[in-house]
């Protein structure tokens, strides 16, 4: 059964809205310390340029400074959003596990759960990851390219048996890439601007500009993570009132 967008937007605002403490502290650890750690990183690169070429070379100098802050910057978001990613994602995906169970969920839960997740998640999640970053700056083709990696993280956290998740996330996405692009392109109402103009203003703002954004930044894509689960685990329902495939029931 083929879920709508609107539904699987009131969905993962249900489930988002009844555990907004819990979603905050996998953005605060996943996104806002990244945005911190990847700003840290990119201005000692910085300080290193000016050291060495300000007064030999201005304008080599300014160049430099655009490259290194797309190159290393790039670089930390990866290692950061693909090894403490792989730990968010799973982390998330608990609430709607246990939204699906009718259980309660708390703080202690989703991090043993992320926990428990991660060795099976950290593979697929880092390559897919790592496809979507070196794309990065040009956002529209990305979000094209990563429709197939869509499900990657729900096959790696709900079927941790499967020695394929990138592969399989392609060929379930397949019909349902039209679905899913829409479903991104609700994001760049933040992720255009904050990309475009709000990380460089950030960057002279203060440390808890750049750290909010990053906290925003995940709170979304954490949001995202919980409507992509239900389009994942809807492929199995054969019906309304069905039950979902063993192979894909969430399970604690």
């Amino acid at each position: 059964m083929r879920i709508s967008i609107s539904d699987a937007v009131r969905n993962a605002a249900r489930v988002f809205s009844k555990n907004l403490f819990i979603v905050l502290f996998i953005s605060l650890i996943t996104g806002g310390i990244g945005a911190l750690i990847v700003d840290g990183v990119t201005g000692l690169v910085f300080d290193y340029i000016q050291s060495h070429f300000a007064a030999t070379d201005p304008i080599r100098q300014a160049q430099m400074m655009l490259v290194a802050a797309q190159l290393v910057g790039l670089f930390a978001m990866t290692v950061w959003g693909g090894v403490v990613g792989s730990w968010a994602a799973p982390a998330t995906i608990y609430l709607w596990v246990q939204e699906y169970n009718k259980k309660p969920a708390t703080l202690s839960g989703a991090i043993n759960y992320g926990i428990d997740r991660f060795p099976a998640v950290l593979g697929p999640h880092f390559k897919a990851y790592t496809a979507l970053m070196m794309g990065q700056i040009i956002i529209l083709p990305t979000i094209v390219f990563g429709l197939q990696y869509a499900f990657v993280d729900a096959i790696a956290t709900l079927n941790r048996d499967e020695k394929q998740p990138l592969y399989r996330s392609g060929r379930l996405t397949l019909g349902r890439r039209g679905q899913i692009f829409r479903t991104f392109c609700l994001g760049l109402l933040w992720w255009l601007p904050w990309q475009v103009f709000g990380t460089f203003y950030a960057q002279d703002a203060g440390w808890y500009v750049m750290f909010a954004g990053g906290i925003c930044d995940y709170a979304l894509i954490a949001f995202f993570d919980l409507m992509l689960v239900q389009y994942y685990l809807s492929l199995y329902q054969k019906a309304e009132s069905a039950p979902t495939t063993p192979a894909a029931t969430p399970s604690a």
